[in-house]
This record gives C-alpha cells, sequence and structure tokens, in this order.
C-alpha cells in the first residue's frame, strides 16, 4: 500500500527552503495567515455556519464572524471580556441560568438582543440531530426553556440541576455562537444547510472582523468590524490562505504568508532559518486517537478490549515522541489532555502506570484471548489474521511517523496494521457514516472545553463514530453531569482508560515560525482552538504609517 515518504516529503521541503526566496510585496497593515495556524496543516474552509459544523478551520473563521456566549480563556476559564455574556450566574446550583447580554450591535447597525439568543437556541432545537453538537454539555436536551427576561437579559431553565462547572464550559463555552435573528429568521433548515459557502449569507457581524471575500477552496479575507463592542483590530486587513497542495514554510520564506506552524521533522532547519522568529505556543489541549469502529465487518476482534489493551501496551510512546514531535509531547493514555493538569485524576497525574509500554504483557493478554503466532509473525485466530488498516489525512506528514512507529511496535507483538492516507473531508466523511465499511482512523481532537468524554464515548454520544457502547461507560458519563466535584469525572477519565475505545496517542506542542514586525501570536491561537486576530499589532515594514484599523482598506 503506498504511503507518503517522510524522508523524501522532508528533503523536498528542505530544498524548498533553501531555495533563494522572492522579495515579498508588502501591503502595509495586512495579515496573511494560513488556514489552521497552531492546530494541523492548512485545509479549506467548507462551512461558515457554527450550528453545522466543528471544523477547526471552519471554526477559526466563525469566531471572528461570531462571538461565543461563553468565551472560555486558555486556562478553560470563562473570560467576560471576549465573550457576548457580561455574566453568566446560576443561583441554584445549575437549574436555572441567566446572562445579561452586552449592549453591541451587528455590523449593519441592528442591535444584538436577547432574543437573537432565543432565536439561536430555538434553531438548535429546529435542527435536531443534524446540529453538529447536538446532545454535547447536554445542548439543546437538557434545556427546557429559554427567555427574553429583559432589554439585556436572558433566562434559561434546565429540565434537571447539572454540574455548573460541566454545563458552563461544555454546554456553553466557546461552542454557542449567537446568530442574527434578523438575517436568518427568513430560512428555511434546507437554505441554511445549503449556503454554507455562501458569503452573502455571512456578511453581518457581531464579532471583531467582518467577512471582504470568501474565494471557495481559496482563501477568506476580514477586515474589522467598527462596530464592534470588544477590542477592536489593530491590522487593516486579515487574509487566511487555505494553500491546498501549497507548503507553509516555504509560503513564509517567500512572503506568500507571515507565519506557519514549524512541522516536527524540521524543526532544525525551520528555526535556522534568517529573519524569521520561534513562538512557542501553550498546550496541547488536545492528543490523536485511533478510533476503533465497533461495527467494522472486517475487524470484529477490535470490539475485544484485551487486543485494545494489547495494542495500547505495545505502543512505546516516547519513542513515537522522539521520532514524530521532536520529543515535545507527552505520552497520553486517557481521555484528558496532560496539558490540562487542573481536570487530571490521581492515576491520570501518575501517567496510568497500568499502561505503559510493555511488550511482554500485550502478548500475554493475546494469548490469552486466543491469537497465536502464524508463519510471518502476523498472530491469527480461527483463520481470521489479527491485521487491520488505519486511515489518516494524507497531508499530515508527523502522524504518518505516528503510524510508522506503531506499524513496527505492534508487528513486535503479532498485530498487522496496514496505513491508508486519504483527504482530510473523506476521513470526516467516513466517520460521519457515508457507508464505508472502515476500521480505524486516525484523527487529533482539541479539547475546547470540559473534558468529559460523553460526546465520545457515551452510547448516545454526538460523536461516538466508534459506536462504542458500555453501560458503566454510560453512566460514569451521566454522572460528571450532574455531580459536582471531581470524583466523577475522574472515575470517567479513568475508565476510558482501561477500556481503550480509543488508542490514546501523543500530538505534539506546536510552535509557530513568524516575521519579526508580526506581534501577539501567541495570545491570538489559544490552546483550545480558539482565535482573537484582534490582538495582534504590526511594526516596521509590515505596520501603516499613523496606522488606524478601518473596515474600508482596499484589497492587494
Amino acid at each position: 500500500m503506498s504511503i507518503p515518504n517522510p524522508r523524501r516529503i522532508g528533503a523536498l521541503l528542505t530544498c524548498a527552503l533553501l531555495c533563494a526566496a522572492a522579495a515579498p510585496v508588502q501591503t502595509c497593515g495586512t495579515v496573511v495567515l494560513p488556514i489552521g495556524l497552531g492546530q494541523g496543516a492548512p485545509s479549506a474552509v467548507t462551512s461558515l455556519n457554527p450550528l453545522l459544523t466543528n471544523s477547526i478551520y471552519n471554526q477559526e473563521v466563525i469566531y471572528q464572524i461570531y462571538r461565543p456566549l461563553i468565551w472560555l480563556d486558555r486556562h478553560l476559564d470563562y473570560d467576560p471580556a471576549l465573550s457576548l455574556a457580561s455574566a453568566a450566574v446560576t443561583p441554584d446550583g445549575g437549574h436555572t441560568w441567566r446572562f445579561t447580554i452586552k449592549p453591541w450591535q451587528w455590523s449593519d447597525g441592528v442591535p444584538v438582543t436577547p432574543a437573537d439568543v432565543v432565536f439561536t437556541f430555538e434553531l438548535m432545537r429546529r435542527l435536531g440531530p443534524s446540529y453538529v453538537l447536538s446532545g454535547i454539555g447536554g445542548v439543546p436536551d437538557f434545556i427546557q426553556s429559554v427567555r427574553a427576561t429583559g432589554p439585556h437579559d436572558v433566562t434559561m431553565t434546565l429540565n434537571h440541576p447539572v454540574n455548573p462547572d460541566w454545563f458552563l464550559r461544555l454546554g456553553l463555552g466557546n461552542s454557542v455562537k449567537v446568530l442574527p435573528e434578523h438575517v436568518y429568521r427568513s430560512l428555511s433548515l434546507r437554505e441554511m444547510r445549503m449556503r454554507q459557502t455562501d458569503p452573502t449569507l455571512f456578511k453581518v457581524s457581531d464579532g471583531p472582523f467582518v467577512l471582504a471575500d470568501y474565494a471557495v477552496g481559496r482563501h477568506i479575507v476580514l477586515v474589522p468590524n467598527p462596530r464592534y463592542g470588544g477590542i477592536q483590530p489593530r491590522i487593516r486587513r486579515l487574509v487566511l490562505d487555505f494553500l491546498e497542495g501549497g507548503n507553509a514554510l516555504q509560503a513564509l520564506r517567500s512572503g506568500e504568508i507571515d507565519a506557519a506552524s514549524i512541522p516536527f521533522e524540521l524543526w532544525d532547519l525551520a528555526t535556522a532559518l534568517p529573519n524569521l522568529r520561534t513562538i512557542k505556543l501553550d498546550g496541547p489541549f488536545g492528543y490523536l486517537s485511533m478510533i476503533m469502529n465497533f461495527r467494522s465487518r472486517n475487524a470484529p476482534f477490535l470490539r475485544d478490549l484485551r487486543v485494545r489493551q494489547a495494542i495500547a501496551l505495545a505502543l512505546d510512546q516516547n519513542e513515537i515522541i522522539s521520532l514524530a514531535y521532536h520529543g515535545q509531547a507527552k505520552p497520553v493514555h486517557g481521555s484528558v489532555p496532560p496539558a490540562i493538569t487542573r481536570f487530571l485524576s490521581p492515576e491520570a497525574r501518575a501517567g496510568y502506570p497500568s499502561m505503559q509500554f510493555s511488550p511482554a504483557r500485550a502478548r500475554a493478554l493475546l494469548d490469552a484471548a486466543g491469537w497465536h503466532p502464524g508463519p510471518d509473525g502476523t498472530r491469527v485466530k480461527d483463520g481470521q489474521r489479527l491485521q487491520f488498516e488505519v486511515e489518516v489525512s494524507s497531508g499530515a506528514i508527523d502522524r504518518f511517523i505516528v503510524l510508522q512507529a506503531a506499524q513496527r511496535n505492534l508487528a513486535a507483538v503479532g498485530i498487522g496494521i496496514d496505513i491508508r492516507g486519504v483527504e482530510f473531508s473523506e476521513l470526516i466523511a467516513t466517520l460521519q457514516g457515508n457507508g464505508h465499511d472502515w476500521n480505524s482512523i486516525v484523527i487529533a481532537w482539541t479539547v475546547e472545553a470540559f473534558p468529559d468524554s460523553q460526546e465520545f464515548f457515551s452510547s448516545d454520544g454526538a460523536q461516538n463514530f466508534g459506536h462504542f457502547e458500555d453501560k458503566k461507560m454510560d453512566a460514569l458519563n451521566a454522572a460528571v453531569a450532574t455531580t459536582a466535584g471531581s470524583q466523577a469525572l475522574d472515575e470517567a477519565q479513568d475508565y476510558a482508560a482501561e477500556q481503550q475505545p480509543f488508542i490514546f496517542l501523543p500530538t505534539g506542542a506546536i510552535s509557530l515560525l513568524a516575521r519579526p514586525e508580526l506581534h501577539g501570536l501567541r495570545d491570538m491561537a489559544s490552546p483550545t482552538g480558539t482565535w482573537s486576530p484582534e490582538l495582534l499589532s504590526l511594526s516596521g515594514d509590515m505596520a501603516c504609517p499613523a496606522q488606524t484599523a478601518s473596515a474600508g482598506t482596499s484589497a492587494r
């Protein structure tokens, strides 16, 4: 099976980086960034409707147009300064919630009102399972009513009391982007779905930027929203380049863009490039997951706990971190990323000693499950080989390196994996149920809010793509939603580490290369995946004389 050769790709990228760079054409006040900066390889933006997409690439743009009701900062705490709600309180332990909406305006001059908030929750309910985050954090299922109770006040009543920390962070935090009722009210749900890339639908903003241009498959251009009620952007124009088929570092070197994520395999070379500076980002608040399809017809053995535990025990995560991430990652064996220390259970803080690399224990588990080495070393049981296919995004070279290391580790205990690279959009379509019988998919997740696992591992979880079903896991996740304190979350994450419904894998801490005249990137890029480009500033050749942010700046 053909897969990209990381060494060959690295050599090509090295050549590209060392070639003489063309002098960049400067337009003062403009910042050009690759979409996905700080998260992953660039990819196209495919939807701007926050109710219908949760792709991190799409969300990076959506945050600029629709400000979340509740904004979570890089510590996963509610930040009233960046939220649409200046206050969010529950007077009765999570049963009733009261929000104070800031006296902001939409970019067309229409006031943002509680009616917009009520309308947005109505849309979620009308969409039903089509609402992309349906069920996550109890929204909208747990909501009995959402009412405007004053010129700037919204009251939400739930069906029953919930864990306030869980609901504020997971149900509301960063996920509820309020839509302008006067724009969307006349649309049918079908029209809304059909117009996810129609730029005319997304011209009205309450965020720091407004949409100036959307060239599908190519780029998005944003300019400051003069009516934004928060911190006004200090740049005149933000261009988000999809760079599909291109290389971000080469584009940075040639002056096409102003910052790029550093590929781990090119760390030494990239950080030595002249006239660029390195910015180390916080996090990561995420992990790689090898999602197992519990309904796979070709690999039914993935339902066997002993097989999954053997896979996890056979993986040398320290070797993976060294080879794929230049040492810039930590082992992960459970559903709460190590960087989110405040939510780790005692077992997780200790690194889950029972799940540490142990080929001997992996072999013993497979022996006990009836899998015995065949003539070529791959184990066999009842005529079936212990071998399965793993699909991964073809543009993510670091993930190929992870899987090639995993392939060697697993072969040493008698498990075979075949690696297949596909387009990221194809991975998502497969996960969402396009009828393709898949075995396993590797994809990265970013924890944007409260790090519970209900959406992934509960039987009815909105993103339980692998169809994992376990009554104890369901009960533990339900307890997290209703029980204040840390005990319920501790028990749920420890059980997930035992069951390995995903095979949890490390992901690296991302660093950026940027032009020295571009400032504020670390503040802009939160480990939660949120972007705040209104915090960017410019100096030197990138800045304009007596620069003032203006929505009327001409395009270059």
